[in-house]
């Protein structure tokens, strides 16, 4: 199957307190219009006797770019850290991103899809570029960049599970935006 567009973002808020993770509720987020994943790698390389004797490469975090529509200025507020007091946001050189976990759907041909949560996430501030309509509606958008890391908690970087999989159920796929997926065991929350 080929993959064929980008939808269902979800993001979920997180709550750190002495390494221990608390996930919000996923909220979809409509308006993504592109979604990039790239692994950062750190190698190395072993030489002896004048030649490379073996080579090793290591994920050490992803970066995500996410172009959407508009990101909602919770989240923005959420995001970047900024100070929000009776309908007043204000962003400081204090601000300190907070940790969040998104996710979203890959469509694919055939009614297939994809479906990936990274579970610990911090964003650079997002840019946005506007500018004026002119002989035709110009449209501005947000973009983002986000550091998923390996949390020590999770052991993980994201949870991935692709419907063309033999073992993936309709109820996995049904449950996997109902909270953040951390293990092997993809559920909807126990009430």
């Amino acid at each position: 199957m080929f993959k064929i567009n980008v939808k269902n973002v979800h993001m979920a808020e997180i709550t750190e307190e002495s390494e221990v993770l608390t996930f919000g509720t996923p909220e979809h987020i409509a308006g993504a219009m592109e979604i990039g994943r790239t692994p950062t790698v750190a190698s190395g390389e072993l030489y002896g006797d004048g030649t490379i004797s073996h080579t090793t490469n290591k994920k050490v975090s992803y970066q995500l770019t996410l172009n959407h529509n508009k990101i909602p200025s919770k989240w923005r507020r959420y995001m970047e850290g900024s100070q929000y007091e009776t309908g007043v946001e204000s962003g400081t050189s204090e601000d300190q991103p907070k940790p969040l976990a998104i996710g979203w759907e890959v469509e694919k041909t055939d009614g297939e899809k994809e479906l990936i949560w990274f579970l610990y996430c911090k964003a650079t501030p997002i840019e946005e570029t506007v500018q004026q309509s002119e002989a035709n509606i110009n449209y501005s958008t947000d973009s983002v960049v986000l550091t998923a890391t390996e949390h020590t908690s999770l052991k993980r970087y994201y949870t991935f599970v692709d419907s063309e999989d033999e073992n993936i159920t309709e109820q996995m796929l049904e449950d996997f935006f109902t909270q953040v997926q951390t293990t092997d065991t993809i559920a909807a929350p126990t009430p």
